[in-house]
């Protein structure tokens, strides 16, 4: 068997102009001639993102004010954009909900789970979790002055950490860096028994 030849050059350029995609790099404001792969970051701004954000600011900032709440259906935006992000992920509608950040969503949730647990201080975690999520923990413990301490122990062990001064543990399921695993069945028993 031969191998096949090397498409020609107007191959090359029939296949770009026949890419139903071809046109989509016109949605978006980049420089002509850029490429640009860093979309895990900062993505390039859609154009139609620069018309709407117009739009929200002039009219239902701008003229609603407080109105838009209600008249342009501000309050259940995390819903509305939870059910069409769920498509792209397969989740079902209702199952996604789009609002702060995990960080800011982590800050509260561990506010709330120590405030749950009275006389509880401990943070259980594990000094290999995503940074951001220690630094968030590392902002409460700074926030709550002596109420609540974190407490990171290998992961080799980490249950033996898990104690009745324990008000919450916050891990990740799966290591950012290494992809390993976490047992976390055990490790949420284990918080379970003791009552965090």
């Amino acid at each position: 068997m031969e191998p096949a030849a090397s498409p020609s050059r107007a191959d090359l350029l029939r296949l770009d102009r026949d890419d139903p995609l071809a046109d989509y790099r016109d949605r978006f404001a980049l420089e002509e001639g850029l490429i640009y792969l860093n979309g895990n970051s900062l993505g390039a701004l859609p154009r139609a993102a620069c018309r709407r954000a117009a739009e929200v600011v002039e009219q239902e900032w701008g003229r609603g004010l407080i109105r838009s709440w209600n008249r342009h259906d501000w309050v259940s935006l995390p819903e509305r954009v939870g059910d069409r992000v769920a498509g792209l992920i397969g989740a079902e509608p209702g199952e996604v909900v789009v609002a702060d950040s995990t960080s800011v969503n982590l800050f509260k949730l561990a506010a709330a789970a120590i405030r749950m647990r009275p006389g509880r201080c401990k943070i259980v975690s594990e000094p290999g979790n995503f940074p951001t999520d220690l630094y968030i923990l590392q902002g409460l413990e700074g926030f709550l002055k002596g109420e609540v301490r974190l407490e990171t122990a290998p992961r080799e062990g980490l249950a033996s950490h898990i104690d009745e001064d324990t008000a919450l543990v916050v891990l990740t399921h799966v290591h950012y860096k290494s992809g390993e695993m976490f047992d976390m069945a055990a490790i949420t028993a284990r918080a379970h028994e003791v009552g965090a």
